[in-house]
């Protein structure tokens, strides 16, 4: 797993996309940004969108998935009712 870097995009990303056997690039804080014209250097006016992205394994998305997914509050309940069931608490 590589770290957070910032990307610029023409068109909106997908959130995960799959670039090489087994490699995502995955993405999040994607938002579209609008630039105004500048008629000092002649640019127009246009649209990017920007977001942070990483490269992360397969392997490592789904472990980060699974994680994510715990619910917190119901271990810690389960862990207690399990201490209190055993005379410990």
């Amino acid at each position: 797993m590589t770290g957070w870097k910032q990307e610029r995009c023409t068109q909106r990303p997908e959130e995960l996309q799959l670039i090489a056997p087994e490699i995502y690039i995955e993405r999040r804080d994607i938002v579209e940004v609008t630039h105004a014209a500048d008629q000092t250097t002649g640019t127009e006016a246009y649209n990017e969108w920007v977001c942070e992205s990483r490269e992360i394994t397969k392997d490592e998305y789904n472990m980060i998935r699974s994680i994510s997914e715990i619910d917190t509050q119901k271990a810690i309940d389960e862990y207690t009712a399990e201490l209190m069931e055993e005379g410990l608490l």
